[in-house]
């Protein structure tokens, strides 16, 4: 028998493929994904469960490299 997911399940899944997230990368360290809906920042390679994933559908998502940090990141 199949299970039926609820609205508020969670699904495994990487935040690099999810469309709410804003990647960007400091040197050589790992990438980060900015979640707009929970606006908090996580490892975007990382498995995680989060009821709010949805794919993008992109396979080579874009990705915003810096090459040095400012005072006015808000971690």
């Amino acid at each position: 028998m199949a299970s039926i997911k609820s609205k508020d399940s969670k699904t495994l899944a990487r935040c690099i493929r999810c469309k709410h997230s804003t990647l960007m990368q400091w040197f050589e360290n790992p990438v980060v994904a900015e979640c707009k809906t929970l606006h908090e920042r996580f490892v975007a390679e990382c498995d995680r469960q989060c009821k709010f994933f949805e794919p993008s559908g992109n396979d080579q998502p874009d990705i915003t490299h810096y090459d040095h940090y400012e005072d006015n990141d808000n971690f």
